[in-house]
């Protein structure tokens, strides 16, 4: 994806024939500055192709945030952070030594808006109840809610980290689609959420309650407690979606993301994460027309990957990831405005790190 050239970009329809010169001017530019300023690009999966195209390196939230962790400091001086902001946060927590900007402050994210506060309420809630719990927290979360967290996860490693955890019963924050992934993998019971902002103590545990025993019935390991978050792109998907595949090509490999809801995930192929999901595409070369549920963006990178075989878009954008464009990335790259550089203050972060850093050690 590094190396795709601007006219493919062009006849894909991904760039517009009358901005090709400006595209083409702006990453000779970016390129300079970064060689110029030791600077590192990671960009994510969901980004516009023409800035995939001019990044270090393309893939997911914590794979990204790893690599730039590991970057020495003769490799690099700083990092613009092609993502959004719960990533840059990330890249920061576990490398708080080199600058971290990220091009658009508007690049943000609905499945991260959680508030602290209500995570330490569900907790004190589940230790009134006397559960034996461990708070698993994906990495598409802010700081102030991995600082609450025994470890943070990926949507690949979810379920290979709660087995090692050592309790029955998890807290999953915040994306509810991808608890039931994690408890369908490791055995417990899905608890589904309260309706958003309406976690009330009583309520819930009359809800939870016949749950819980039915499980213990069936003889599964423990539960999981869904927190009531969701992906605004994955979640709008749906059954429809992938019938609509079904019946126009029954040849056709549907993936879909673990965000997505549950009956999707059922209805699929294969429950993948981004990453899993471009290894997947490699790996099988005798499989030639694919329908991917995930953004866009993904869908995009694999179309130019692999020109030989046919890709459904029965995908979404995200608002949020497309925040970000050649433009912004260019000025924070030239300017390095203060406004746009991430940082966490340092107790915040030193847990964070710890949860992070867990994640690392179990997975």
């Amino acid at each position: 994806m590094s190396f795709v050239a601007l006219d493919r970009l062009v006849r894909g329809g991904h760039v517009p024939e009358a901005e090709a010169p400006r595209v083409a001017e702006l990453w000779d530019e970016i390129r300079r500055l970064k060689r110029d300023k030791r600077a590192f690009l990671p960009a994510h999966n969901y980004q516009v192709p023409e800035v995939q195209a001019v990044a270090d390196v393309v893939g997911d939230s914590f794979e990204l945030a790893v690599r730039a962790r590991d970057l020495g400091p003769e490799q690099a001086a700083l990092v613009v952070f092609c993502g959004v902001r719960f990533m840059a946060e990330g890249c920061y927590t576990l490398a708080p030594e080199r600058p971290v900007y990220l091009p658009s402050l508007e690049a943000l994210c609905s499945l991260a808006e959680v508030d602290a506060a209500d995570v330490a309420e569900r907790q004190e809630f589940l230790r009134a109840a006397g559960r034996r719990f461990a708070t698993m927290t994906y990495v598409n979360t802010y700081a102030d809610v991995k600082a609450l967290s025994d470890s943070c996860c990926t949507s690949s490693n979810a379920a290979r980290i709660a087995d090692q955890l050592g309790v029955p019963d998890i807290l999953f924050v915040p994306d509810q689609n991808l608890a039931y992934q994690v408890a369908l993998k490791t055995r417990r019971t899905y608890l589904p959420p309260p309706e958003p902002h309406k976690f009330h103590p009583r309520e819930y545990a009359e809800m939870i309650e016949p749950l819980i025993r039915e499980g213990e019935k069936q003889g599964l390991v423990g539960n999981v407690f869904a927190w009531e978050g969701a992906c605004h792109v994955h979640h709008q998907m749906s059954l429809e979606d992938i019938a609509r595949i079904r019946r126009d090509d029954p040849g056709a490999t549907v993936i879909v993301h673990g965000e997505v809801r549950p009956e999707l995930q059922r209805a699929a192929d294969a429950v993948l994460s981004t990453s899993q999901m471009a290894k997947y595409v490699d790996a099988h070369p005798e499989q030639t027309r694919y329908a991917i549920l995930t953004e866009c963006g993904l869908v995009v990178r694999l179309e130019l990957d692999h020109p030989e075989k046919q890709f459904y878009k029965p995908c979404r954008l995200c608002r949020y990831m497309k925040a970000t464009d050649l433009e912004s990335v260019y000025r924070t790259l030239r300017d390095e405005p203060p406004e746009k550089r991430i940082t966490v203050p340092e107790d915040v972060r030193a847990g964070a790190a710890r949860a992070m850093l867990k994640m690392i050690e179990l997975a």
